[in-house]
Parts: C-alpha cells; structure tokens; sequence
C-alpha cells in the first residue's frame, strides 16, 4: 500500500497531523518534544484513495541514549515511505534541522510536500515567505490542530498515488496480538527479536514506549499484527504524570482491539501485584491471555522456579481459565516462537460459532442437573440460548425473570458452555436477557469473563 511518513523535527505539529488524518487520537500528542518515540501508521482514505500514514519521531542530533534510538526509527522510516510530509512550525521560520532534513530526503530522491504548520488565519500566511530559501516552489500552509488547508494536502498527496496501487487493508486476515506488562519486562524487546531487526526502540529506561506501535508480521505462512504497549505502572503513578496518562489509555485501546494478549512477565521477579492487574484487566477487556515468563535465561534451578510459577499461577490468577505459560528469554530466542503456536490455537477458540440447536443442549442439561428456583411463587424459566458474537465469544440466556437468577447458577451456565464446546483459555461472556427484549435494553451483564 502506498505510504506516506510525516517527518520534520520535534514538536512541530506531526502527532497532531498524524490525528487529523487519521480521523482519530491514536498518537499522543502534547506540548514537550520527543513525545513520540516509536513509529505509528493508520490506513486512511481521501477521494476514494486509500494509504497509509505514517507517524515518526522528531529528527534531533542529541546524543542522549533515547534520542538515539529514535534516530534510528526515523532512517527507517526515511528508507520504507513512498512519499513524505515535512513539516515544519511557522511561528519559528527556517531551522537548521529543517533544512537538514529536506537535505535527506533529496539524497533519497524521494518526493515530499513541505508543509508549514500553525498557520491558523489568513493573517499569518507571510509565515511561509521565510521557507521559499529551502529551494521549494510548492508550499503549503496549514493548521494541523484546526484542520486548517488539511483538505488541499490530501489533494496533493493523491496525485503521487499510482493507478491500480495495492489497496488491501494490511490489517485483513491477521490474527492481532498486544504484548503488555509492567514497565521494562522486555515487551519490545520481544518483538524485536520476533522481527530480527531493531524497530521497536529499546533501552534499559522503564517507560521508553508510550504509544501502542503496530506492525506486521508473518510466520510459516500465518500473518499477525504485533502491538507494543506502553508498560503500565499503577494508575495513580500513571495519572501523576501527563504523557503517562496518555499511554495508559492507548494501552486499554490496543487490548481492545486486540484478539489475543500476550502478558510479559519477569522472571526474577515473580508474578506481582501489578502482573495480577494488568493481566485481570485483559482478561476483563475479553481477551484470552497468554502468560510469557521472559528473561528465563537468568533462572538457575529452572525446575524449581517453573513449579512455583505454576503454584503461582494456581493461586494469584485463578479468574484465568486453563491459561498458556511459555518461559522464554529475548537474549537467547529461547520459546519465543511458541507464543505464535498458542495465539493461534486461542484464535481458533475463540472463533468458534456454536449453532443454536446445539446450544440449546446446554439448557436441557441445567435444567436436569439443577432445577431453577421459585422466585414469587413461579419458577424461572430459561427458554433458549444463542451465541451473538465472537473474539470474544458471547451468549444470550432469554429467561422470564433475569434479574432472579443467581450468580452461581449463571457460573454454572458458563461452566456448561464450555463442558460441551470448548473454549479452553478464552473469557466467555454471558447475558442474561427477557424475552422480547431487544439488544442493550434491560440486560442483566453479571458473568462477563469467566
């Protein structure tokens, strides 16, 4: 597909293009240089032509270990766009990195729109002026954060685009994976190794990542998309801090629209209270978890350690429902490609559709092996059952007063449901609903995950 990067150096307004074109806040935007870190890319559409957009960090000749790093996400980025949008801030004029910058992409001979940013009024068009000294006949002024001119950038984009161009959505026909857990436990350093190259930035500083990074990825013959997250710390401490904040809610946002989580834990550490959290809160999200316990290089008596993982597992995280534990190390390659074998086998469940017919079994035997109560001088009724949805998957109990069924009883309905269909390792949700109600009105939601 073709793709177009947003490049320029910090905080001259990229994140908040990205935003704009995309239609949605998927890059964190705020005032501070070098918010973002890691590459971001979104499909989007104009005049029926579809592409896809690419956010990059901030070009900066700083030395620090971090700034390195992102220096190297932005030569990626310079090597694999098919066009690219330099932005550079008005209010400022002419920079030298500016001009280091279009120097690049000359080298390159890759074709760009000069772009200059927070131009919000007719009234500060002469800011422009100063840009024509970068040897550029074409400039276009506009205001990211106002939509400003946006729609005259999209027009020039799309005449770069090439007739009968690849339009399929990557994203098709991939099973999604979110790799998360607490701060610096090795989840991008995970799918670096999975990709063999350095993507993803990696330092010893907890909290590198803070957005949700996406990419894509393929392996014997089976496509994943794989999303970092930002390692997710207690809420309170998150909230403490602005940028944090932001990358707690990409995290929730990427879990939910994940198929399959993979939670990163330490293994010299244990499972701590903070893995409880953030696991329970996947699993709450719906969806299915696979237990990672990395860094097992660093574990002397494997045996032992791995028995109380398990007795751990057992104790800490009995909401899970038969969960996947795969010890790994991202030094050694170690397991690492088992994560792919148990994603795809918890796709597969997860998948599933169960005809009504046969779920209706499923009352047949509740009510054999346990009567329902009399509940004001009637007894309850449940009078079928039917699966609405999947990833993850969901059923509707319709019964003549749902509000009298207890708890325990809709726990014993799940347990049927996976007594005769499966669904090991998957959060099953069910509703409880009265006949003729219609979808949302008046449902009763107690069992969500179990």
């Amino acid at each position: 597909m073709f793709t177009v990067g947003i490049i320029g150096r910090p905080n001259v307004g990229k994140s908040t293009l990205f935003n704009r074109l995309a239609g949605k806040r998927l890059a964190i935007v705020d005032d501070m240089p070098g918010v973002t870190r890691d590459r971001i890319e979104f499909t989007t559409e104009w005049e029926g032509e579809k592409f896809r957009i690419v956010d990059t960090a901030g070009f900066d000749l700083k030395e620090e270990l971090v700034k390195k790093e992102m220096q190297q996400q932005f030569y990626s980025a310079l090597d694999e766009a098919d066009y690219f949008i330099l932005m550079a801030d008005g209010t400022e004029g002419v920079h030298p990195l500016d001009e280091i910058v279009i120097d690049l992409l000359r080298h390159k001979n890759k074709p760009f729109q000069l772009v200059v940013n927070k131009v919000d009024s007719d009234s500060k068009e002469d800011f422009i002026y100063d840009f024509y000294r970068m040897g550029v006949e074409h400039i276009i002024a506009i205001s990211a954060s106002h939509g400003r001119n946006v729609d005259m950038l999209l027009d020039e984009i799309i005449k770069f685009i090439p007739e009968g161009h690849d339009t399929t959505d990557p994203y098709e026909g991939r099973i999604k994976i979110v790799v998360t857990g607490r701060p610096n436990v090795g989840k991008s350093s995970m799918i670096n190794k999975w990709l063999g190259e350095e993507r993803l930035i990696v330092t010893p500083i907890p909290g590198t990542t803070r957005d949700a990074v996406d990419t894509f990825f393929e392996l014997d013959g089976d496509k994943y998309v794989l999303i970092d997250t930002a390692g997710i710390r207690k809420k309170k401490s998150m909230f403490k801090d602005k940028i944090e904040k932001y990358g707690y809610y990409r995290w929730k946002d990427a879990v939910e629209r994940a198929d399959i989580s993979v939670c990163l834990i330490d293994a010299e550490e244990g499972i701590t209270e903070r893995d409880v959290k953030v696991i329970a809160d996947t699993w709450e999200a719906g969806r299915p978890v696979i237990l990672v316990v990395n860094k097992w290089d660093l574990i002397e008596d494997k045996d032992d350690a791995a028995k109380a993982f398990l007795k751990d597992v057992d104790y800490k995280l009995q909401f899970l429902n038969n969960p996947s534990m795969i010890f790994t190390s991202t030094i050694t390659g170690k397991n690492i490609y088992k994560i792919f074998k148990a994603a795809k086998d918890l796709y597969i469940e997860a998948s599933k559709r169960i005809g009504t017919h046969k779920l209706q079994q499923i009352i047949e035997e509740a009510v054999y092996r346990h009567q329902p109560p009399v509940v004001k001088n009637k007894r309850i009724k449940f009078y079928y059952i039917t699966q609405v949805s999947i990833l993850p998957p969901e059923f509707v109990v319709f019964v003549n007063y749902p509000d009298s069924v207890h708890f325990s009883y809709q726990r014993f309905l799940v347990n049927l449901v996976r007594e005769y269909h499966g669904f090991s390792g998957v959060p099953v949700r069910v509703h409880l609903r009265k006949r003729g109600e219609t979808k949302g009105e008046n449902m009763r939601d107690e069992v969500k995950n179990s």
